[in-house]
């Protein structure tokens, strides 16, 4: 029946695409011409530059590159399982293409994505900190993975946006560029709850999808997903090459509703030229930006596992909800002030879920010290209480009852170039693992990142 609904569902929304292959005059092109380029190369964008040339000769062809090393090196200073003794780095390399089809076979509005990612490093989490939320980002999935492989068709002058193929849903769903921020996966990519025992995938993990985006204003979009679930989808050992659908498999249904608005707007003066040189000056109405959304997810597949009963059961189901802000700009029209955000995930089956609710609050500021004026200055807080079903499992083993972790973290990202940055972390874990049988900890680390 899961395999059925997600045939039918895919299907749905393929016809709907194919309803907009004929060409429509008009249709934007959404890849944005390539930045002027400086002749030094740590004004570029990237750390390898234009290939001498060859890069933006690609992209005016309808071909982007696009590749980043992230790591994350962190060590337990204080408490935990190891009493303030261990250190890992783990990290993560990313490399996708983009193809413009209208460029290249002149299919109007459609692109084609692929990437790839390979993942390296120990947790320091599992053997030195006991926390239920990884102390750094990228780990997960140890390995070496084909990830994204889709294709993209905006029609209807470009208010909607079908894509299938593989993907995870993480790609569109509960995430926000802020949540990269930060390096506790309490945080980063998403609200971690979700994707506690709910089958949501996430990146570096990739299941057949379609996802559809409609914009109907440029304030307000929504989007329905619809992606195959699975007893492995979390199995690293495929290296994202098992693309079987079987009779066994289910489907997890989303919807997401987004605001995003711009408060106190106020001319702001533009060149076209991309220049102040006081000549052709215009003006655009320029306020600070929000982001809001709210969502939800619902799985009738019949493969939850459940605390205490070794029956599987059906019908996950659970919510989320973010805000961001900005609420101080230094100008009209800067990136540089103060941006607040707030994000929240409730999953209420105590059975399938470890943190049936999660709240993550936080704060940056944009240039906070003179002469940095692309700097971040991050200060995050995650709080998750856990389950009464989980909770009732770590008691028969002997442990204490978790009731709830908080983590604290503070840090600083220096841009150095357009394409570089360094950011130093520190994270307070108060009860890892929620029982108070572990000393609270002190991780101190750093996000180091590269776009090639």
């Amino acid at each position: 029946m899961n395999r059925i609904l997600f045939t039918y569902a895919t299907a749905a929304l393929l016809s709907l695409s194919f309803t907009g292959l004929a060409a429509r005059p008009g249709l934007p092109d959404w890849t944005p011409p390539p930045a002027p380029q400086t002749d030094r190369w740590e004004d570029g964008d990237y750390f390898f530059g234009t290939w001498a040339g060859i890069r933006p000769r690609l992209a005016e062809a309808g071909v982007t590159f696009d590749s980043y090393y992230v790591a994350n090196p962190a060590g337990l200073v204080s408490g935990g399982l190891k009493h303030g003794h261990g250190f890992t780095y783990v990290d993560n390399f990313y490399l996708g293409a983009t193809f413009d089809l209208e460029k290249l076979i002149g299919w109007t509005g459609a692109q084609f994505a692929i990437s790839g990612i390979n993942r390296s490093g120990g947790s320091l989490t599992l053997a030195d900190v006991g926390s239920q939320y990884d102390v750094q980002q990228v780990h997960g999935g140890q390995n070496v993975f084909l990830y994204n492989v889709t294709l993209e068709q905006r029609f209807w002058q470009d208010k909607v946006k079908l894509k299938i193929g593989r993907f995870g849903a993480s790609d569109d769903f509960n995430t926000s560029p802020i949540y990269g921020l930060y390096m506790n996966n309490g945080i980063d990519g998403n609200i971690r709850n979700v994707l506690f025992d709910t089958q949501f995938s996430a990146y570096p993990f990739s299941t057949w999808a379609a996802r559809l985006r409609i914009d109907p204003t440029p304030e307000v979009n929504f989007q329905l997903g619809v992606f195959q679930t699975w007893n492995n989808v979390f199995d690293r050992r495929l290296n994202g090459l098992d693309w079987s659908i079987r009779g066994e498999d289910g489907v997890i249904l989303m919807a997401q509703l987004g605001w995003t608005p711009e408060f106190h707007k106020q001319p702001v003066p533009t060149a076209p030229d991309g220049k102040s040189d006081g000549k052709n000056v215009g003006s655009e109405m320029k306020g600070l930006p929000g982001h809001y959304w709210v969502g939800g997810s619902y799985s009738p597949w019949k493969g939850y596992s459940q605390f205490g009963n070794a029956e599987k059961t059906s019908g996950s189901y659970g919510f989320w909800a973010h805000a961001d802000q900005m609420v101080y700009q230094e100008a009209p029209g800067s990136e540089q002030g103060l941006t607040l955000f707030v994000a929240s995930g409730y999953y209420p089956q105590d059975n399938i879920s470890i943190i049936p609710w999660q709240i993550n609050a936080g704060a940056y500021y944009t240039g906070l010290f003179p002469g940095r004026d692309r700097d971040k200055t991050i200060v995050g807080l995650i709080h998750g209480r856990f389950g009464s079903d989980y909770a009732d499992t770590i008691e028969l083993g002997g442990s204490s009852r978790p009731t709830h972790e908080t983590v604290l973290e503070l840090a600083h990202r220096f841009q150095l170039t357009k394409f570089a940055y360094i950011q130093p972390d520190v994270q307070f874990v108060t009860r890892p693992g929620g029982t108070g049988n572990i000393d609270n900890a002190v991780v101190v680390g750093a996000q180091v990142g590269i776009s090639f």
